[in-house]
């Protein structure tokens, strides 16, 4: 069906559209990045609280009110309503009733039941790892070995427990088991908020330190029962550390 003259005749006018001029904001320097969608920002405010928390600057226990966060962040409430729900979600915070969310606390007897399933399933995992790593599985684990022992050097604990993370999740990676990596993760955040108290320990980072080292030259050499009777020493120890620290950082010592 033939077009009409009138709209034939627009849009033979029209230019191409490379043609077309571009019209510049010249306010642009005064405002270079447009405002962040409501996602990103959600995401970003849950990060900043996620770091806080898991690096022991946010004590157990403490309350998490969205105005103050809010305003510290220079955010509006809802991202930081969202990201609460988030870490209500990964167990990181709970939300009482008429009183809003707090940090949670760890009861010893949760500490222990904690521990004890990591130390079963991380001494599984880098019995894995001595069988299935590669060259580069190694060559990874002995470069994370070196940030963590400068780390060490620095007295940087923030860097010591971003190593210790990362080094732990390169073991699980090595393991080639998408099982074993996703029930980690979904502990991992927890531990993490935990080992974040363990560091502090003095000596405890010296010894971390030695015992991810044979750790790692034992998958290097594929001594599958050496690794994994080493792994479950490192977390059982890390264990006997975190509840005798506990008594002294109001962790609950309640059963339940």
């Amino acid at each position: 069906m033939a077009l009409p003259v009138r709209l034939v005749r627009h849009k033979l006018l029209q230019p191409p559209v490379e043609n077309m001029p571009i019209h510049t904001n010249h306010n642009s320097q005064d405002r270079p990045f447009e405002p962040l969608p409501t996602l990103q920002l959600g995401s970003r405010v849950y990060q900043a609280l996620l770091d806080k928390i898991v690096s022991g600057q946010v004590e157990f226990g403490v309350p998490l009110r969205p105005d103050a966060i809010a305003r510290q962040l220079s955010v509006s409430t809802t991202p930081v309503r969202e990201a609460l729900h988030r870490l209500e979600n990964s167990n990181l915070v709970v939300k009482h009733p008429n009183q809003g969310w707090v940090v949670r606390t760890f009861t010893k007897q949760q500490i222990r039941e904690l521990y004890e399933f990591r130390a079963a399933l991380e001494s599984f995992s880098v019995r894995l790892a001595c069988e299935r790593r590669t060259d580069e599985d190694v060559a990874a684990l002995r470069a994370y070995q070196l940030v963590g022992e400068r780390a060490l050097e620095n007295g940087d604990t923030n860097a010591y427990r971003i190593y210790n993370r990362d080094l732990h999740a390169a073991y699980c990676r090595a393991a080639r088991n998408s099982y074993v990596s996703t029930v980690m993760s979904q502990v991992g955040l927890q531990s993490e908020m935990l080992s974040s108290k363990t560091i502090r320990m003095a000596g405890r980072p010296s010894r971390g330190i030695e015992e991810h080292a044979r750790l790692t030259e034992l998958v290097a050499s594929r001594d599958a029962s050496g690794a994994s009777a080493l792994m479950e020493h490192h977390i059982l120890s890390a264990l006997d550390d975190i509840l005798r620290l506990g008594l002294a950082e109001g962790v609950s010592n309640t059963s339940s």
